[in-house]
């Protein structure tokens, strides 16, 4: 019987793998792959950054054409507060007007014969004092002003002095009350008239201070 002999004389690096792809072409195809989707990536990160550029230079050119129309009713806005302050100041002023004439109306028919009226004024308030540069404007705080009236004249006759107080009293009647609140005469105001009647005799300088109501800035 006669034994059969095997000789394998191919060599171990020529045996096939039983993996049908072969690792050293799939290497390169996967390098490929990954470049060209890298180059892809990339491309749309690209086009991306120049889509948001584009954006962005349409929102500068927006904007710059806002620029002075923005410029233009931010000037309105501060014209439109000045404006406001201006007509609430108004209006202050409206309401805090004292009406003298109807009450003035009747001072002729209590001042007495003896009595000749030569000024009677409203003195204006005293103003304020400078603002100072170095120092932060206090604000105002006041919602009135005083208001003082001033009557002066000459009385003469047999007792000028009684005739000036009858022209007091009469002012505090009720007849003035809804204007003068208190009418006084300051100190010193009685003085003879020495230039107008040289012997000075029985004619008397006076002032008399009237204080009114106030005006309210409401």
């Amino acid at each position: 019987m006669k034994a059969s002999l095997h000789f394998n004389l191919i060599k171990k690096e020529e045996v096939l793998s039983p993996n049908p792809v072969r690792l050293r072409v799939m290497l390169p195809v996967l390098c490929v792959l990954g470049v060209v989707a890298t180059g892809v990536w990339w491309g749309l990160f690209a086009v991306r950054i120049h889509a948001a550029e584009q954006k962005l230079a349409a929102v500068k050119v927006s904007i710059e054409s806002l620029r002075a129309d923005h410029k233009e009713v931010l000037g309105l806005r501060t014209e439109e507060k000045e404006l406001y302050a201006s007509l609430k100041q108004l209006g202050f002023y409206k309401n805090s007007r004292l009406l003298f004439g109807n009450t003035l109306s009747q001072i002729a028919e209590h001042v007495p014969p003896e009595i000749q009226l030569t000024e009677l004024d409203v003195p204006s308030p005293i103003p304020p004092p400078a603002p100072d540069k170095d120092k932060k404007p206090v604000a105002q705080t006041n919602t009135f002003e005083s208001v003082t009236m001033r009557l002066a004249g000459r009385a003469g006759g047999a007792s000028p002095t009684d005739a000036i107080n009858s022209l007091l009293e009469s002012l505090r009647k009720p007849a003035f009350s809804n204007l003068i609140l208190q009418a006084n005469v300051p100190p010193g105001a009685f003085r003879q008239d020495n230039v107008r009647n040289p012997t000075g005799r029985n004619v008397l300088l006076f002032e008399i201070i009237c204080r009114c109501e106030a005006r309210r800035f409401e």
